[in-house]
């Protein structure tokens, strides 16, 4: 909660969360990759964990090397509902992950970085939260370095997010010209409380999100 201004909203919020019945339907698990292949790898291994979820595949892609070798990989071990593309334009997060939100076509989606893994319940959790004025903003762990075995919570989440595609799309997708990295996700988030959705945040055991040299353009400053 934010405070006064957004009382009425997370009160709406939580109000449906307890009313409200779980959304039924495919979740959509929307990934924009660029050369994270052996990572979106390992990310498609810890879904298919999920026994029995209802989930389908987006990813957008952005002029990877070997593609075609990453695509016929993924055919082969997601033997679910599956949407790929891929373009060689340079590589924006908001970009492909708005890409890969708008090709999904089913109305839940989760939005998902190619460096996760994600828990075995990942879809119990996702339906627990999303509601018409409500969306899942799940706080993860991750790794400070490369060889580094402990795991740290991030103070925030903002990036990762499930929600229902027609009720929020009011908020709109990620803003595409922003400059600050991880800018976007921020404006995103207090955009959902500025059109009236609680975005919610919770701590998620067995999220992770792994270590990885940043792909950052030149262009980008950083946020903090």
């Amino acid at each position: 909660m934010l405070g006064l201004s957004t009382v009425f909203t997370d009160l709406k919020g939580l109000t449906e969360i307890a009313l409200y019945p779980k959304p039924k339907g495919t979740v959509w698990i929307c990934v924009g990759n660029k050369n994270r292949n052996e990572a979106l790898k390992r990310l498609i291994v810890s879904l298919n964990e999920n026994a029995d979820a209802d989930f389908g595949l987006s990813v957008a892609d952005a002029g990877s090397a070997d593609a075609a070798s990453l695509y016929s990989w993924i055919q082969k071990h997601w033997t679910r509902p599956l949407i790929w593309s891929e373009t060689e334009e340079a590589f924006s997060r908001s970009k492909v992950f708005n890409r890969a939100i708008r090709q999904a076509p089913g109305d839940l989606v989760m939005v998902c970085d190619a460096d996760m893994t994600v828990p075995h319940d990942l879809e119990q959790r996702i339906r627990r939260f999303i509601r018409p004025h409500s969306a899942w903003f799940p706080v993860c762990q991750y790794q400070l370095h490369q060889d580094d075995e402990a795991w740290k919570w991030l103070s925030a989440g903002t990036g990762l997010l499930a929600m229902h595609k027609t009720w929020h799309s009011g908020a709109g997708l990620l803003d595409e010209t922003i400059t600050e990295w991880g800018g976007e996700d921020w404006d995103w988030f207090f955009r959902f409380y500025r059109t009236g959705i609680m975005p919610i945040r919770t701590r998620e055991a067995g999220l992770y999100h792994h270590w990885h040299v940043s792909l950052a353009p030149d262009s980008f400053t950083a946020l903090f």
